[in-house]
C-alpha cells in the first residue's frame, strides 16, 4: 500500500505511453481525435521501403558510435587525470563538471554560437592564429555538421561517464599497484592486468547507459541544427519528431518509435546476456 501511488504514478507516465505507442503504430491515426485506426504493419512497411532509411539508420550509427567514443575516451582520460593525488585536482573536476551541470539547452546554444562562422569563436580564434584557411562553416557544411555536433554533445556529457571511471578507480584497493610495482610490471602491465579488469563492470554500464543515451538523444541535436542542412544530422529521434508534428503521421512516428525501442532494449539485453557470461567465467575460474 505504501507503495501503490508511485506504481501509480509510473504506469501513467511510462506504461500507458508506451502501449499508446505500440497500438498507434500499427493503426492509421485520425486527426484531431487521435483515433486509431488498425491497419496492421502498414507503417513498418512504410518505413522499411523508404528509400530515406538505409541512410538515416547509417547516420544514426555513426552518430551512435562517435558520441559514445568520444564520451568514453575523454571520461576514461580524465577519470586517469583526477585519479592521480595531485594538488589542485579537486579544483579542477568542479570546473570539468560544469558541462553536465548545464541544461542541455544552455550548452546547445553555447556551441552553436563559437560555431557560428562570422563571429563565432572558434572561427575567430583561427583567424587570430593565422589559421583562417581552417575557418569552416561547422554547421552549415554537411561534411561537418554531424562531426561538429558529436563534439558538442560529448562535452556535454563526458563529466557523467569521467565520474562513474573515477568512483571505479578510486575503489580499487592502492597495494594492488604497490605490489605490482614491486614485482617490476611497468605501467602498461599494470593498466592492462589490474586497472581494467577491476573497470569491466561499470565501463559495461558507461557504455549501455552511453549508446542508450545516445540512441534517445533529441535536444542538442534540434536545437544546433534541426537535422539540417540536408539532413545531414537527421537522426532516428528528429525524423520521429518530424514525422510526427510537422507530417502529422503519428503512425508512422510511433512505427519509428517502435524500432528505437526495440534497439534500445537489444542493447540492454545484449549487456545482459554478456554480464552472465561473465559471472559463469568467474565463477568457473573460482
Amino acid at each position: 500500500m505504501l507503495i501503490l501511488p508511485t506504481m501509480i504514478l509510473i504506469v501513467v507516465m511510462m506504461v500507458y505511453p508506451l502501449v499508446q505507442t505500440v497500438i498507434f503504430s500499427f493503426s492509421s491515426v485520425k486527426l484531431p481525435s487521435l483515433t486509431p485506426v488498425f491497419n496492421g504493419l502498414t507503417n513498418f512497411t512504410k518505413v522499411v521501403r523508404d528509400p530515406e532509411t538505409p541512410p538515416l539508420v547509417l547516420r544514426t550509427l555513426v552518430w551512435i558510435g562517435g558520441t559514445v567514443v568520444l564520451r568514453f575516451v575523454l571520461g576514461f582520460l580524465g577519470a586517469l587525470i583526477f585519479n592521480a593525488r595531485v594538488r589542485g585536482t579537486v579544483w579542477l573536476r568542479v570546473l570539468v563538471i560544469i558541462p553536465w551541470t548545464l541544461p542541455s539547452v544552455v550548452g546547445a546554444n553555447l556551441w552553436r554560437w563559437m560555431y557560428q562562422g562570422d563571429i563565432g569563436v572558434i572561427d575567430q580564434t583561427l583567424r587570430s592564429l593565422g589559421l583562417g584557411f581552417l575557418a569552416a562553416e561547422w554547421l552549415g557544411d554537411p561534411r561537418l555538421a554531424l562531426f561538429s555536433v558529436m563534439v558538442a554533445y560529448s562535452w556535454q556529457g563526458f563529466p557523467f561517464v569521467m565520474l562513474l571511471l573515477l568512483a571505479g578507480l578510486q575503489g580499487i584497493p592502492r597495494d594492488q599497484y604497490e605490489a605490482a610495482a614491486l614485482d617490476g610490471a611497468n605501467w602498461w602491465r599494470i593498466f592492462r592486468h589490474i586497472t581494467l579488469p577491476s573497470l569491466r563492470g561499470i565501463i559495461a554500464i558507461a557504455l549501455i547507459l552511453e549508446v542508450v543515451g545516445s540512441i534517445n538523444s533529441f535536444d542538442t541535436i534540434m536545437i544546433m541544427t534541426g537535422g539540417g542542412p540536408a539532413n545531414a544530422t537527421l537522426t532516428f529521434g528528429i525524423d520521429i519528431y518530424r514525422t510526427g508534428f510537422s507530417l502529422f503521421d503519428f503512425g508512422g512516428a510511433s512505427a519509428l518509435s517502435v524500432l528505437m525501442f526495440v534497439a534500445a532494449l537489444a542493447v540492454f539485453v545484449l549487456y545482459g546476456f554478456v554480464n552472465q557470461r561473465a559471472v559463469h567465467a568467474r565463477g568457473d575460474e573460482l
